[in-house]
């Protein structure tokens, strides 16, 4: 923690506002100087001669004191003043000339402070008393010098007390501010730590709903996958039960195709076959309902329906087991009814469901179907006088498999699946299926379908905002720090160009380069990362990479492609970099500084004098201690490298009979010359080159599922088939 500096003292204050001493002492000179002339006339020059030169000899000797010690020379300079105006009062004789004594006293003042001013106005005003004591000084003289003294002092007095007041106030402000301004930076930079800990976590949750989001699309796949697998198993089973079902059927009512007539025990017993074996086949049909339902597989054949036909053809199956039991069935249709938009086979299947379980658990009472209905549409009721349904039944009653209590007790065979597939009907419909139930008195199953076919949206998004939300406009801007986060994207490459073409040209993502994959792991650990790029020159170096990157971070999207630098050819005919034309001095001194150990001795290589002169004054504006030679063209280079060993070589990429790439492909015969760092110079830019990859390869996940490789399949080849630009 910064603690403020403490406040000067009202004499320090003083110190640092006084005038320099020199300065005071050179106007006592310049004063001299002045007497000097103004006496020079012939009557006086006897006098004012003599005290011209004793102030020249004063202001020296008060120099030197100064010199010696500051506050000594100032005393002495106070006493010599004081003593210059009593001599010009005296000596010359100057008349008024004691006001004078006003200038030693104020500048005690403004030198020493109160205290020296006070003393040296004290002496001035003894020696003023001790002349008119003497009777050497007129009375209206004495009063002129005592209030030019006093008056000057005390208005000087008065002016430095309120300078120093006003720097006092200015110091502690100062104080104040600065303690508030170190409060500002603490929270401007505890701010820019919360900002960046915010992008790190909003970057983390991106990242964990990419992935929920792919977790999600696995899981749907799989339960789509298990639905198709819950069908396909449903179909299987049909035909050998419509097969035993058939022959028990054959068996029971026309035994006489076997040639005789079967015992009464057989009949009996394929009886109970053919029963368990209807019962297992509409268990099959219902999970085969299901599983076409989940599967997205179940299509609806809607048409404008009349709903009351539909009711009374599922009362017409359900009215045996109600007679039988004496329950009474009671249908409220009204003769106005508008016709449903809806599958009639579904519904019927619903309402056949509805009034099974009606009927399987009421004993006694009734079972009675209300259709009503209002502009949009028609609700359905199936109510009994049963023995109801428990709440904590009733919480559970449309899942799947899902028999109840009581269904529990009465060991009833039902599947479980009649209410949930009946209520998946309805909702296909765009409707919706309810219970209410009381205890010991019954239970209604409530549906509800649409009249007619729903209307498309007539409005835009709009129609989702209700009346209550109202726009409040602010009165001025927030003042909050304009951070986007971005996808993060992490390029392993040996250098920066693939990290700068992809800033470059795409501003949607955060490109972070690393060096190798030990430094990716690093930079992943702490941010995540939405995709890795590999790239590396050599494709059997690539594909190591790949596989190394796929171990490290099996769910991490990979993409490698095999971009040789921009540098490429420089670098593979022997050079160790290129510079481009016109050089500055600064790329001059980074190519100094890269090389090690430190060159010494500079080769030049260009056919233009004017560039070799430019050059070699650049590098030794760069290091006075460098020796630079030159050659005008190739073979003068070889010469120059063969006898003068540089530590470094600049050479010109365009020569005359024998060019730049020529003399490196010479210099690379040499073993001698060969380790000396060459640097190319060229007017053409190797960025110009446009970047290309050899090849192109991609991993996501472990396994990678058909229909991204068949939607791969679909836009790779459009992608690369395309004409380069």
């Amino acid at each position: 923690m910064n603690h403020p500096s403490p406040r000067p003292a009202d004499n320090e204050f003083l110190v640092q506002v006084r005038i320099p001493v020199q300065a005071v002492i050179a106007g006592l000179a310049v004063a001299g100087g002045v007497i000097g002339l103004v006496g020079g006339t012939p009557q006086y020059i006897a006098s004012s001669l003599p005290l011209s030169l004793l102030i020249f000899v004063l202001a020296g000797v008060i120099w030197l004191i100064a010199a010696w010690r500051e506050v000594a020379g100032v005393w002495a300079l106070l006493a010599g003043l004081t003593a210059t105006v009593f001599l010009l009062r005296f000596w010359l004789p100057w008349e008024g000339a004691l006001v004078l004594l006003a200038i030693p006293a104020t500048l005690g003042l403004i030198l020493l402070g109160d205290r020296a001013g006070l003393i040296v106005a004290g002496f001035c005003t003894l020696g003023i008393g001790w002349l008119w004591a003497t009777e050497r000084l007129p009375i209206p003289e004495l009063l002129l010098a005592l209030a030019g003294v006093w008056l000057m002092a005390l208005v000087f007095w008065g002016s430095l007390r309120s300078i120093a007041q006003l720097a006092d106030w200015a110091w502690r402000h100062y104080l104040g501010a600065q303690g508030t301004l170190d409060e500002v930076r603490a929270n401007r930079a505890q701010l820019h730590q919360t900002l960046d800990d915010l992008a790190h976590a909003n970057r983390q949750l991106d990242l964990m709903n990419r992935r929920l989001a792919a977790a999600q699309m696995a899981a749907e796949e799989a339960h789509k996958t298990k639905a198709a697998f819950v069908a396909n198993v449903s179909h299987e089973f049909r035909t050998p039960l419509n097969m035993i079902i058939g022959l028990s059927d054959l068996l029971i009512e026309a035994p006489h195709v076997y040639g005789a007539p079967l015992p009464t025990p057989l009949l009996e017993d394929l009886e109970i076959v053919r029963r368990n074996t209807q019962h297992l086949l509409a268990m099959v049909n219902d999970v085969l309902d299901l599983s076409q339902i989940e599967a997205n597989r179940l299509a609806l054949h809607r048409d404008r329906v009349d709903l009351s036909a539909v009711v009374e053809r599922a009362a017409a199956v359900v009215y045996p087991l109600l007679e039988k039991k004496a329950v009474a069935l009671h249908l409220e249709l009204p003769p106005d009814l508008p016709p449903a938009y809806c599958d009639s086979n579904r519904v019927r299947q619903v309402l056949v469901n509805l009034l099974s379980n009606a009927a399987r658990h009421t004993e006694q009472g009734s079972v009675r179907v209300q259709v009503r209905h209002d502009d949009h549409s028609l609700t359905v009721c199936v109510r009994d006088t049963g023995p109801g349904i428990a709440p904590e039944d009733a919480a559970h009653i449309f899942e799947p498999f899902y028999r109840g209590t009581f269904g529990a007790r009465r060991n009833e065979n039902g599947s479980g699946l009649g209410l949930s597939i009946s209520k998946q009907f309805i909702e296909m419909h765009s409707g919706r299926m309810w219970l209410e139930s009381t205890l010991g008195e019954g239970s209604a199953f409530y549906f509800s379908l649409p009249i007619t076919a729903l209307p498309l949206p007539a409005g835009g998004a709009d129609r989702w905002l209700l009346d209550e939300w109202q726009w409040h406009v602010r009165d001025q801007a927030a003042n909050l720090p304009q951070k986007i986060v971005k996808p993060r994207v992490i390029i392993c490459d040996a250098n920066t160009d693939l990290c700068d073409a992809f800033s470059r040209f795409d501003d949607q993502a955060e490109y972070v380069r690393v060096a190798s994959l030990a430094e990716a792991v690093g930079v992943v650990a702490e941010f995540p990362a939405h995709s890795l790029i590999l790239n590396d020159a050599s494709p059997r170096l690539l594909l190591e990479m790949l596989a190394e990157a796929r171990q490290k971070w099996p769910d991490l999207p990979v993409m490698g492609c095999s971009l040789p630098p921009r540098l490429g050819h420089a670098l593979a005919a022997g050079a160790s970099g290129q510079l481009l034309k016109p050089i500055t001095r600064t790329e001059l001194a980074a190519v100094i500084g890269q090389v090690q150990p430190k060159p010494r001795t500079v080769l030049v290589v260009d056919d233009d004098g004017d560039t070799r002169r430019l050059f070699a004054r650049m590098l030794v504006a760069i290091d006075e201690t460098l020796r630079v030679v030159s050659a005008a063209d190739g073979q003068e280079a070889l010469a120059q490298m063969r006898a003068e060993q540089p530590d470094l070589v600049l050479l010109d990429v365009k020569l005359p009979e024998m060019d730049g790439w020529q003399v490196l492909a010479a210099k690379a015969l040499d073993d001698a010359l060969r380790p000396i760092p060459v640097f190319l110079l060229s007017a053409q830019d190797p960025g110009d080159e446009p970047l290309s990859s050899q090849i192109l390869v991609a991993a996501a996940g472990e396994r990678t599922p058909f229909y991204k490789l068949l939607r791969a399949a679909q836009v790779i080849p459009l992608l690369l088939g395309q004409p380069d630009t």
